[in-house]
């Protein structure tokens, strides 16, 4: 009996098996006129998979998102400078590198429930100035974590990193 019950549970978990490709708003200005301009430099280890699903250390799949990380940080960073400098007055474009040290999503099953982890962190810089910023959250879900799941996840650790981006700004 108990192995019939591993057996159907092995089963069910396969079928939720597979690459999933999250789809996100793009961050876009609201503005005319964009008053920074980031640069992102992706420094995650190549070739691993920053974003995936597993179940007890066993793979099932992983995460893409569109549009791609790199691109939703730039035109984050790019749309929410452009606020701040435009209430502090700038009238002419600030340049900035941003360095993606993390962006990813992953899930940790237990017996009962999966916990979707997102974490996002960057450091920011401009001129001399340099800011290391951070944005996470977790979302407990007790069927397999989805498309949705993952964006909500995905939307509030960024969210953060829009947050601490108002407390200081590099080179302004």
């Amino acid at each position: 009996m108990r192995k019939a019950i591993i057996l159907m549970a092995v089963g069910m978990l396969a079928g939720c098996a597979g690459d999933v490709t999250v789809r996100t708003q793009p961050y876009t200005l609201q503005a005319e006129k964009s008053l920074a301009r980031v640069t992102v430099n992706d420094l995650r280890a190549s070739g691993a998979a920053a974003s995936k699903r597993e179940t007890f250390g066993v793979p099932m799949g992983n995460i893409r998102f569109d549009p791609p990380e790199a691109q939703m940080v730039k035109g984050l960073l790019e749309s929410e400078l452009t606020k701040l400098l435009t209430e502090q007055g700038v009238q002419t474009p600030r340049v900035y590198t941003c360095d993606m040290v993390e962006f990813g999503v992953t899930t940790n099953a237990t017996p009962l429930y999966w916990d979707v982890v997102g974490r996002v962190q960057l450091t920011l810089k401009s001129g001399s100035g340099e800011r290391s910023l951070l944005g996470t959250h977790t979302e407990r879900t007790y069927v397999w974590p989805g498309e949705d799941l993952i964006r909500k996840v995905v939307e509030e650790s960024l969210s953060q990193i829009a947050a601490e981006l108002k407390t200081a700004v590099p080179g302004s």
